[in-house]
Order: structure tokens, then C-alpha cells, then sequence
């Protein structure tokens, strides 16, 4: 057996964990498992809250047969300023650091001194070149955002190895650093935001993130119909975007929320090739719990005008033969577990 490592997705509606163990170059998927999370969760400050998500975590460890400590979780993206920082000419490590603290600045809304900033270079141009240029991806998570994580971790028992945002586990696991990969939109539909990201050459160069995901939809259902939530997650998951099913009334209760997201999604693609015109998005890949919505790929690739597809984000790890028809089933719902676990550092 390689070496193992675990991957925790600590989400609002639910927790999920994957361990890939490494062999030679391959990764093999050694366990994984979900649990609904408890409530409010992360949302409450409350220790009590805290410590019965902890003990949810735990639970699902045991379950899952997980005897690891070390972990690496993620921050979701709307706790966390994520911005490309394309306009700094050839700069050196050394000068970078404090032309990106000044950068930061401007559109992270809190005292510098509140948030850990993290950066990664995509582009660094050959300094000889006049017009050099320095294209780095900031990501700025605020310290009472991450202590919060942390304490819960300790809680359960559990070391962080690595803390990173939803959104880059996402890629991670979807495109990988495969440089041939198209230029891609990722929309990552979550519990109560939805994520995007527009990936290019396995880099991603654009980030945002809505308040409307999963829970929005449901909701908009249980109005529409007069139902209790419980129903409407169930005609959700059943009709979903299905013109033919209900004479197309649960679509119709869908598609104010749907139509959001998707027209967020069009500006990321709009706002991505008006910068980088020479790669323009080539395919939308739906990922989280709300991408096996029946009738989705279909409703977005109408709207978007693009190829779209269901995240996969088991496709370049072995796994047993008979799991791999059941692994389809919640494929999208691991991607930022599986990402999390294909961290290598």
C-alpha cells in the first residue's frame, strides 16, 4: 500500500471524505464516504455546535475506515477573496510579495492583518521582453475563517496537512494540470453558493462565487408548490429540468434560480475571453451535488452554447471494478474531496 492521503470536504448540507492511497505514479481510491452534516454547522460560532460537528466527523471516519490523522480540507470559496492579479510587470519573488500586499488592497474588504495571503504564479514573462508581465492568482482566507477550520479538525482529532478553497480542490480533481485540457468553465453547485472557475492550461484565471445553490432551488420549489422542503429536495432530485415531466411546472419554479446561475456563468465566460481572447471556453464541466439534476446539462448547454458535461472526477484513478458503476451515481458530489486527496506536497 502507498502512502495514504485524505481528502475532507467539510460542506454545509453534508461531509464527505476520500482516502487515495499512491503507487509508482497512479492513484488508487481506497475509501470514501458521506454523512449529512450537522446543523448550523460552520455557520455558528457556538462551541457546542462546533464539537457536535466534530463528533458528525468522526462518525463518518469510523465509517469510512479512515484511521488517518492528517487531512486536507478546504475553505469554501465565498468565505475566501480570490483574485488574478494580471497588470504587475517582470517582478522577482522578493519584489512580488509586496506589490500583491498592495494589490490586495484594493478588493479585500478587511485589514490585511485579519486574512493569510497566499499567492501562486501563473505567468512570470521573460524579464528581457518590454512588455513583461507577472500574472499571479492571490488568494487572501481570513484568520478567524481558518482558526474556526482548524478547531473543529483538533476537535475530531483530526491535523490539517493543507487548507485550500473548494474551488482549486475542484480543479484539481476536474482538469488536473493536464496543459492539453480545454479551456474550461467549472460551475461547482454547492448546499448555498454556487462556485465558478475558468481554467486554462490546468491554471485557473478566473473566480466567482453566488449566493444561490442548491438550498435556493429547493426552496423556490417548496414556494412554488406550497411544499415542505423535504418534498421539494425530492421533486428536485426527481424532475429537476425535465420539460416533459408535471406538464413542466417544477422547471418553471427551477428557472428563475437556474437562469441566475447560468447568467452568472456566461458573464465569467464573457469577462475570461474578453481578457485571454486567444483561448476561448471551450466546454462547461457542472460538478457538486446539484450537477446529476436531471435536465441540467442539457438546460445549460441551450443557454451557454457550449459543450457540458457531469464532473468525473474519478477518471484517473483506479478503483475496484464493482464499485465503479455505483461511483457514478455521486461522482460530482466528490469532486472537492477527491481534489483535496490529490494534493501533493
Amino acid at each position: 500500500m502507498g502512502k495514504i492521503t485524505v481528502g475532507l470536504d467539510i460542506g454545509f448540507a453534508s461531509i464527505k471524505v476520500v482516502a487515495l492511497s499512491k503507487e509508482k505514479e497512479q492513484y488508487k481510491l481506497v475509501s470514501l464516504g458521506a454523512i449529512a452534516s450537522s446543523q448550523p454547522g460552520m455557520m455558528s460560532d457556538a462551541d457546542t455546535d462546533l464539537e457536535d460537528l466534530a463528533n458528525t466527523i468522526k462518525r463518518l471516519l469510523a465509517a469510512a475506515r479512515i484511521e488517518q490523522k492528517e487531512v486536507v480540507a478546504a475553505l469554501p470559496e465565498s468565505r475566501v477573496f480570490t483574485r488574478v492579479i494580471d497588470d504587475l510587470p517582470y517582478l522577482s519573488d522578493n519584489e512580488l510579495s509586496s506589490a500583491i500586499r498592495y494589490a490586495a488592497e484594493e478588493f479585500i474588504p478587511m485589514s490585511l492583518s485579519d486574512v493569510n495571503l497566499n499567492w501562486q504564479v501563473l505567468v512570470r514573462s521573460d524579464p528581457k521582453d518590454k512588455n513583461a508581465k507577472t500574472i499571479v492568482l492571490v488568494i487572501a482566507s481570513p484568520k478567524n475563517a481558518v482558526a474556526k477550520y482548524i478547531k473543529v479538525l483538533e476537535l475530531a482529532g483530526l491535523r490539517p496537512k493543507a487548507l485550500e478553497t473548494d474551488i482549486i480542490a475542484v480543479t484539481r480533481s476536474l482538469v488536473g494540470n493536464n496543459p492539453f485540457s480545454p479551456s474550461t468553465l467549472i460551475i461547482h453547485f454547492g448546499a448555498t453558493t454556487t462556485d465558478f472557475a475558468a481554467v486554462s492550461k490546468g491554471l485557473i484565471w478566473f473566480t466567482r462565487s453566488i449566493s444561490s445553490g442548491g438550498m435556493a432551488l429547493t426552496r423556490s420549489l417548496a414556494q412554488h408548490f406550497n411544499f415542505e422542503i423535504s418534498q421539494a429536495e425530492q421533486y428536485k432530485r426527481i424532475y429537476g429540468l425535465m420539460e416533459d415531466q408535471l406538464e413542466g411546472k417544477v422547471v418553471e419554479a427551477l428557472k428563475p434560480v437556474v437562469n441566475i446561475i447560468a447568467g452568472e456563468g456566461k458573464r465569467v465566460i464573457q469577462a475570461f475571453e474578453t481578457k485571454y481572447p486567444a483561448n476561448p471556453i471551450k466546454r462547461v464541466v457542472v460538478s457538486g451535488g446539484g450537477a446529476k439534476m436531471p435536465g441540467l446539462v442539457v438546460y445549460l448547454a441551450n443557454i451557454l452554447g457550449l459543450e457540458v458535461q457531469e464532473a468525473d472526477p474519478w477518471y484517473s484513478i483506479i478503483r475496484d471494478k464493482s464499485s465503479v458503476s455505483k461511483l457514478a451515481q455521486d461522482a460530482p458530489s466528490y469532486s472537492i474531496a477527491a481534489g483535496l486527496a490529490l494534493r501533493e506536497d
